[in-house]
């Protein structure tokens, strides 16, 4: 299914909410200097920090490998989604309303973004349950320490 057109409304509202700091530091150990953070660049094998981002200008920039944007950029080539699939999941993140430019693609989008909040939800607590049985007395034995010989 292809997606319906973001109205700009809800791509301005994206990115006016979703903070360059807050986005990049999720991926990536940022650390304050002087009113900018730095940190090590995702985009390319690195061993101290090139990458910087500034919470003013709200955009990110490594000076080793040239990749640079805003927060929608980021996501887009951090995890290879398009700029609809990134807006959209910011959107949910932040509980921003989505408007498109087509009003039936609306309620169908509403409802894809609800059916996928229930499976979240739902693979959340089938995980929670799964781990509370693991670690439940009636769980699996601990792996033993050591194996008996048979001789």
């Amino acid at each position: 299914m292809s997606l319906p057109r973001l109205h700009p409304r809800t791509i301005d509202a994206v990115k006016e909410r979703a903070d360059i700091v807050d986005v990049v530091g999720e991926h990536v150990v940022l650390k304050k200097k002087g009113r900018e953070f730095v940190g090590i660049c995702p985009f390319h094998d690195d061993t101290s920090p090139s990458m910087t981002v500034s919470p003013a200008k709200q955009f990110y920039y490594c000076f080793s490998c040239g990749a640079g944007g805003n927060a929608i950029k980021f996501l887009m080539e951090l995890q290879r989604h398009s700029f609809s699939d990134v807006v959209l999941e910011l959107a949910r993140k932040y509980q921003l309303p989505v408007e498109t430019l087509d009003g039936p693609q609306q309620e169908r989008l509403r409802k894809q973004l609800s059916r996928q909040e229930q499976l979240h939800r739902v693979l959340g607590l089938a995980s929670g349950w799964f781990r509370a049985q693991l670690r439940s007395p009636e769980g699996p034995p601990p792996w033993p320490t050591s194996r008996s010989s048979g001789a």
